[in-house]
């Protein structure tokens, strides 16, 4: 199993060092790949609001440059 932190963020990031967008080709974790629980949260915080986001950035760690409005670390 990989950790990944999963952020809601308003913004576009500064650099790409600072995490990728969940939909994009870079990104580590799939969208599919989310359980029924972790999509229920995401959904929760309002991820499909227009300009949000989900950026996967490593474990523990938050993208920078943008406003958070919520993460949760998952193991996949």
């Amino acid at each position: 199993m990989t950790a990944y932190t999963l952020s809601i963020v308003e913004g576009d990031p500064v650099s790409t060092s600072s995490g990728d967008d969940i939909f994009s080709p870079s990104s580590p974790v799939d969208f599919s790949q989310l359980d029924p629980y972790i999509l229920l949260w995401l959904t929760e915080h309002g991820y499909e609001d227009e300009g949000r986001r989900v950026v996967v950035t490593p474990a523990g760690h938050e993208p920078e440059g943008v406003r958070v409005v919520a993460s949760r670390d998952v193991d996949l």
